[in-house]
């Protein structure tokens, strides 16, 4: 009797012990399949940063290249809002200096530079 008795209650244990084998496998594949959608958005953030400073890295670049070719290029001086006056100078006009006084300031200075040594 005692036999049936045990007999009956583990038949009684086995659909229970199947539900909570079936929902633990059910648990488990929920878990591995949210630890793989974890890992492709982690995977994901990795790319993105990496794709983010190499663009960062390009525009450095970019920027730089455009400092250094201008500072290569010419410099351009305005222009005169109007011509300027080509012509001929009138020496005349120009203050001058004879050539005896010239002669004589350039002895005088000799004459002080000798008397220093």
């Amino acid at each position: 009797m005692r036999a049936l008795l045990m007999l009956l209650a583990a038949a009684a244990a086995a659909p229970a012990a199947a539900q909570d084998f079936g929902q633990s496998a059910q648990y488990q594949l929920r878990m591995d399949e949210l630890r793989a959608q974890q890992q492709l958005l982690q995977q994901q953030q990795v790319a993105q940063h990496n794709e983010l400073v190499a663009m960062e890295a390009r525009l450095r670049t970019e920027q730089h290249a455009a400092r250094i070719q201008a500072e290569r290029a010419p410099v351009l001086l305005p222009r005169l809002p109007y011509p300027a006056p080509v012509g001929n100078i009138d020496t005349s006009k120009l203050p001058s200096i004879p050539d005896k006084t010239l002669a004589d300031s350039d002895r005088r200075v000799r004459e002080i530079s000798q008397n220093r040594r």
